[in-house]
């Protein structure tokens, strides 16, 4: 039986409209043996139907168990020498990609995991790698001597180590959605790993392809809890309370500020929207704060 280069995993949630040209990207590399693995949250849409018809192994969850979970579901049916996550709402560019991440993993041993190149739509450069980790200016925990520049990668494109993602026990399942990766990438580095950047390796990204567009709020406060977790996982308690104090100021005065504007503007304006986004995180941050966070 053939050695399995990499395996690639897409956990999906109402991704009808994209899921399609993502797997299609996946089967059309070429150089590789590469699996592809599609865990589907609990899709209300046809995702499922539209992944029938696709040489793909599909897990279909019951339930939506959010981005880490779902990846951690695809790993334990996986077999390849390496891991690739990768967005429903994104796609390879170059038939070779895959070939490439084996590659370059396999040239540089100091990488646990490594990021790609992620475009929007249009071929912009959409996001570099984080160098630092969120609020680490405020704290008192210095990240100085972790191995490595880079901080943190973007979850929608990222290879590691089939070893290394066993031994940290893959994604934090406490977390749901946003600031997961973070997490990832940090622990990765204690454990005396450097995370690397593959820009011979780009992926096309639509970015936030499951998210309802018309209300912000809920949106908002799940990155912010994402967040929440991480800094009570890994910085001070001091250091979270200041850095919630200072969310809570923030968001009162621009929630307030927008909603003003809001009442002089159109349905669903900027302003609108802005004042949802930041109340929120008000509403969120206060509701942290009211509790006792425990590491």
């Amino acid at each position: 039986m053939p050695v399995v280069d990499i395996s690639v995993i897409i956990v999906t949630y109402n991704s009808a409209d994209c899921i399609a040209a993502c797997v299609e990207s996946v089967l059309a590399q070429t150089g590789v043996t590469a699996e592809v693995i599609v865990v589907d949250n609990a899709s209300a849409d046809d995702t499922l139907a539209r992944l029938k018809p696709l040489a793909c192994r599909v897990i279909a969850s019951p339930e939506n168990l959010g981005f880490g979970r779902g990846n951690n579901l695809g790993f334990g049916v996986s077999t390849g020498r390496y891991i690739y996550l990768l967005n429903p709402d994104a796609k390879l560019v170059a038939q070779n990609a895959l070939a490439e991440l084996c590659r370059q993993m396999d040239a540089t041993p100091r990488w646990g995991m490594a990021g790609t190149l992620i475009l929007s739509p249009d071929g912009h450069d959409e996001s570099a790698p984080a160098t630092d980790y969120p609020g680490d200016r405020h704290i008192q925990r210095d990240f100085s001597k972790l191995p490595g520049k880079l901080a943190w990668l973007m979850g929608a494109s990222m290879v590691i180590r089939r070893e290394l993602y066993e031994k940290l026990g893959g994604f934090d399942p406490a977390f749901f959605l946003y600031s997961e990766e973070t997490d990832l990438c940090l622990r990765m580095r204690e454990l005396g790993y450097e995370l690397g950047h593959i820009s011979e390796v780009a992926v096309s990204h639509i970015g936030g392809a499951s998210e309802d567009p018309r209300d912000p709020y809920a949106v908002s406060a799940r990155k912010l809890r994402g967040l929440l977790l991480f800094r009570v996982k890994h910085y001070s308690p001091e250091d979270c309370r200041f850095l919630a104090l200072r969310d809570l100021r923030r968001a009162r005065w621009r929630m307030f500020w927008n909603g003003l504007l809001a009442r002089i503007q159109p349905p669903r304006s900027k302003a609108w929207l802005k004042h949802r986004q930041y109340r929120a995180i008000w509403e969120v941050t206060r509701e942290h704060l009211a509790t006792k966070p425990t590491k």
